[in-house]
């Protein structure tokens, strides 16, 4: 019986195919960019001005040492023991003033708000180029939608100028870095993740900042639990 012979086949539209493929891919993928980490760095203070007056209660100061020790208000304390300590500076008083050495909280209402907002406005119709009469209209109408939203139009804010220092020294390991940004990450996003259950505005976490409802929500809680993360200069 006769062999019979196979025929070859023309591989050369696949490598086309494939090539085309790549494209196709390389073009319609998207990739998710790592934001890093948003934390803010201290200004230089300009010479000429006068120091700016800091209550040492409205500092929560926090230190990893060259041998990746974790130093809180200059003790030394267990990386373990941070979240209770980070979680006692947001809250310890904010039903009362318990804590002499912690931030104080004062109420934020609606008619204060919409006091602040035609006290603003008034500044603005006499000089429509007041910088600082529109940050403070900004800021007392973002606040006035957080007290519209909530039961009886008000709520406790932190100081203004509570915040967490956090400084490293020179050869603090990167590894110990990041356990400390993961906690202090971990307590704002719990306490934001509380605020949203407390007032019925979902999960925090499933929150997305491309939905404009979501945005919404999310500012909400930004403002009644703000997010003051200090880098300090590394110390030697």
């Amino acid at each position: 019986m006769a062999r019979r012979e196979v025929g070859e086949i023309n591989a050369g539209s696949m490598a086309d195919i494939a090539f085309l493929l790549l494209i196709f891919f390389l073009v319609t993928t998207t990739m998710e960019v790592d934001a890093g980490i948003g934390r803010t760095l201290p200004l230089k203070r300009d010479q000429n001005s006068p120091p700016v007056e800091i209550n040492e209660r409205d500092v929560l100061d926090i230190m990893a040492n060259k041998n990746d020790q974790l130093l809180v208000e200059n003790r030394q304390l267990q990386i373990e023991d941070l979240e209770e300590v980070v979680r006692d500076f947001y809250l310890a008083n904010l039903d009362s003033e318990t804590n002499p050495d912690l931030p104080l909280y004062t109420t934020i209402s609606r008619t204060q708000c919409l006091q602040k907002i035609a006290a603003s406005k008034a500044a603005l119709a006499t000089n429509p180029k007041n910088d600082v009469a529109n940050q403070e209209l900004a800021k007392w109408t973002a606040k006035l939608a957080v007290c519209e939203s909530i039961p009886n139009n008000s709520y406790r804010e932190i100081s203004n100028k509570a915040i967490i220092q956090l400084k490293n020294q020179a050869n603090t390991s990167f590894g110990r870095y990041i356990d400390i940004q993961d906690i202090l990450k971990k307590v704002v996003n719990d306490l934001r993740s509380e605020k949203a259950e407390e007032y019925g505005w979902g999960t925090y976490l499933e929150l997305k900042e491309t939905v404009e409802e979501d945005i919404e929500t999310i500012e909400r809680l930004r403002i009644l639990v703000p997010e003051r993360i200090v880098e300090a200069k590394i110390e030697k």
